[in-house]
């Protein structure tokens, strides 16, 4: 059965935005600290400072402490590797 090329590519954003996250880890929890108002202002805060969409920064925000040590880092961009290899096959 074919996979979804569509939720493959919105699942490697999420993924991808993690990564970014998980690489700056000082600065996300600065943004969190110093912003000003509800969660849509962070939202709008980490979408901004990371390069990534409004979905992508609520999914960094709702990832939870522990993705953060070095292990869960490791698995996160293999993850990534996977979904790209998916991605690339269902589009060869």
């Amino acid at each position: 059965m074919a996979e979804n090329l569509g939720n493959l590519r919105k699942r490697r954003e999420i993924i991808a935005a993690y990564v970014v996250a998980l690489e700056r880890p000082e600065e996300l929890l600065r943004i969190c600290a110093d912003t000003p108002g509800d969660v849509a202002s962070a939202v709008a805060a980490v979408a901004e400072a990371f390069d990534v969409s409004d979905d992508a920064a609520q999914a960094i925000l709702d990832m939870q402490v522990r993705r953060f040590t070095p292990e869960s880092f490791v698995q996160t961009r293999a993850e990534l590797a996977e979904v790209d290899r998916r991605i690339a096959d269902a589009t060869a």
